[in-house]
């Protein structure tokens, strides 16, 4: 590191006044030295009051609290200086000591010692019992506020960033701004005791100095008690209005910053001069009440009238801005972007006019955009399970496991979920809406548990209701009950588990009504990167619509679109040769035999079939019929009752047997038909054809079907 690096880097700047403060403690400091760590004194107490009037914001002077002790500090160790310099060579006259400390004492107050003590009186009261102590409070209700308004306002990022309003790196931005504003209102809290501490330090030490100097004086010195007294109160007082006169400064900058709304937009001395501006018959009417003051026999009546006409004269001029008849006046305070002293002809005050008309437009579009924008997926909840989202919020850390777990499961990135207010709800309902129509709802209670199952038909009081999900028996009960409820065999689970639970399992009912155009893009772009060879060939030959209109029927039967690879290899093998949706269909199934199969496995690891009896599949297969390139397997209502009927007879006869996860194999151009005859009478099973079986699998072929 060479010495440039060392005396420019402003960590060490730092470091150096760090140990500045040590040595002048340490130290005896010559005459111009003490002047000049005094008057380093005064101006950093100036600066950080006109930093305070014209930031933002609080929190954009976030090092206030720590540079305050450092301010602190300093000051503590000057005055540790100048009480030494005054001990020492007070008796060779105020000059000896310091030329600041001789001014304060001497022409500032006039060299008269009742009258500087007076003064320095004033300044320490209006210093500890104004200011200081009016400031420490606000500290404390500020950092109060801030952590209790805290998890709302995480609330508020996260209710943001699930309705799509901002994105994560926004809703990061945001988060580290609401941690900066608490830690800083935290430390203020802190910070405002030094500023109160010294206060009370410079009562003691200007004690101290006086007591001092009178005893160094008379004993050492062989000065007369009245002598003494004279040089060293002199001095003894301006050392004191040298030191209060900063800490006044900073106790007021600290003030401002500490009352300022840290949602204020505009700059503090801006701001105050614009509001104490804005309403013009407060002004006229100050203006009035001056001028009659001014004739009340005493008063100084040249300064009441000339105050009440100025303010008078402002408040006219702030009336014909309001009402729009004035063509001249140009808002000083925050003039418009002309040359100085340049008036605005009544041209510009039209453009201005339109301008403004134009950006009202605006802002009322940008509203009904907001309004209109479809929003794909939307959790409604009622007045009670608002509550749920606020915070540090379980659900909305569910919420966003569940876009994970789907992307991962289904193949595709599902829309951000908004979280609103439903005002048409009850208090414990939700409602989850696909493009703005309800979906399914449901009914929890934030603060008890809900317990299902049980061993042997086990029983447990409390509320008995079907729960939302899948609509098992259930009961609601307290958090005292939860050990009875987990020894006696139940689920329990909380509301924010029930609520996530429903979405995810709507969210892969409905997936097919999720996805669009837009997502298989994405999907293609993605796999592009890797695959570019592939996906030129398939896009060559098919359409983003053929691969949209695959993906929804592959996803109306559970099956998922995670390998788009093998999905595209196979449009590309016979696009070129057949445009029919269903041939394709069946033929991308046929290449995901491996994702079939291992989709509808059981449990055991095993696939568990039923299969149609041989000679009755013959008789389906010779009544397909293809009509518009569409083909109908023509059954009479007796023959489609017996196949339902007795299919369901066959899975209820194997599922008594423990045996879950039961498909249907038959023929690839019976499947499609077969499957949609159970999907019409709400029998959900799945339907696989023989070429999406994957022969290396482990196979149970537990009955056939025969009527």
């Amino acid at each position: 590191m060479n010495y440039k690096e060392i005396f420019f880097r402003k960590e060490y700047v730092l470091v150096a006044f760090i140990f500045s403060m040590l040595a002048i403690i340490i130290i005896p400091l010559p005459k111009w030295l003490l002047d000049f760590f005094l008057i380093i004194s005064l101006t950093s107490a100036l600066l950080i009051l006109l930093i305070s009037l014209f930031i933002q914001k609080p929190t954009d002077l976030s090092t206030f609290p720590t540079l305050l002790l450092i301010l602190v500090l300093f000051r503590l160790s000057l005055n540790i200086a100048t009480t030494r310099s005054i001990l020492s060579e007070g008796h060779n006259g105020p000059q000896a000591v310091s030329a600041i400390v001789a001014a304060f004492g001497q022409f500032v107050v006039g060299g008269n010692m009742v009258i500087g003590i007076v003064i320095f009186t004033i300044l320490v009261l209006i210093n500890f019992m104004v200011i200081t102590k009016g400031a420490g409070r606000v500290a404390e209700v500020q950092a109060r506020f801030s952590l209790d308004s805290l998890p709302g306002k995480q609330m508020a990022i996260d209710a943001d960033l699930n309705a799509g309003f901002i994105d994560d790196k926004q809703a990061q931005q945001r988060r580290k701004d609401l941690a900066s504003e608490v830690s800083f209102y935290g430390t203020m809290d802190g910070s405002a005791k030094f500023v109160k501490g010294v206060a009370v330090a410079a009562i003691i030490i200007t004690f101290v100095n006086l007591i001092g100097g009178l005893l160094i004086g008379m004993f050492q010195h062989d000065m007369s008690i009245s002598e003494a007294g004279n040089v060293y109160t002199i001095l003894t007082i301006g050392d004191g209005l040298v030191a209060q006169i900063p800490a006044l400064i900073i106790s007021t900058a600290t003030a401002i910053i500490i009352t300022r709304s840290n949602t204020d937009e505009e700059k503090f001395a801006s701001g105050t001069i614009a509001q104490l501006l804005k309403d013009s018959k407060s002004l006229v009417i100050t203006g009035v009440a001056l001028i009659l003051f001014g004739l009340v026999p005493g008063f100084p009546t040249g300064i009441l009238f000339g105050m009440g006409i100025l303010l008078s004269g402002i408040g006219y001029l702030v009336y014909m801005i309001e009402s729009k008849q004035s063509n001249a006046f140009v808002d000083f305070f925050n003039p418009a972007p002309t040359s100085k002293n340049q008036k605005l002809p009544p041209t510009d005050i039209e453009k201005l006019k339109e301008k403004k008309k134009q950006a009202n437009v605006q802002s009322e579009e940008k509203t009904l955009d907001k309004t209109m924008k479809m929003e794909v997926l939307e959790l409604k909840l009622g007045a009670s399970l608002l509550a749920l989202i606020q915070g540090d919020s379980e659900l909305l850390d569910k919420i966003r496991g569940i876009r994970n777990n789907i992307a991962g499961q289904l193949g595709f990135v599902i829309p951000q979920i908004r979280i609103s207010d439903g005002t048409d709800l009850a208090m414990n309902e939700y409602s989850l809406n696909l493009k703005r129509i309800p979906i399914a709802s449901g009914n929890v209670e934030i603060n008890r548990l809900l317990a299902m199952g049980g061993i042997g038909g086990a029983s447990i009081s409390g509320k008995k209701v079907k729960e939302p999900v899948f609509g098992l028996d259930a009961t609601w009960i307290s958090d005292e009950q939860k050990g009875e409820a987990l020894t006696k065999g139940f689920t329990v689970v909380d509301a924010p588990t029930i609520i996530s639970t429903h979405i995810s399992e709507l969210i892969k009912k409905h997936a097919e009504d999720i996805i669009t155009r837009q997502d298989i893009v994405n999907i293609v772009d993605r796999l592009k990167e890797s695959f570019p060879v592939v996906v030129d060939e398939a896009m060559r030959i098919t359409t983003y619509g053929t691969i949209l209109r695959i993906c929804k029927d592959l996803l109306h039967e559970k099956i998922p679109i995670v390998d788009m690879l093998t999905i595209l290899e196979s449009l590309a093998d016979i696009g070129e040769v057949t445009k029919s949706p269903e041939i394709l269909l069946e033929h991308v199934r046929s290449k995901l035999f491996r994702l079939v199969t291992s989709k509808f496995k059981g449990k055991d690891g095993v696939l568990h079939i039923i299969t149609i009896k041989p000679e009755l599949e013959q008789e389906f297969t010779n009544k397909l019929q293809e009509q518009h390139g569409v083909s109908h397997l023509m059954l009479s209502i007796s023959e489609i009752n017996n196949l339902v009927i007795k299919t369901r007879e066959l899975i209820k006869s194997i599922e008594a047997k423990g045996i879950t996860g039961v498909c249907m194999v038959v023929d690839p151009i019976l499947r499609k038909r077969i499957s949609e005859i159970f999907e019409k009478f709400g029998f959900d099973l799945p339907v696989l054809s023989h070429a999406e079986l994957d022969t290396r699998a482990d196979f149970a072929i537990d009955g056939t079907v025969e009527f």
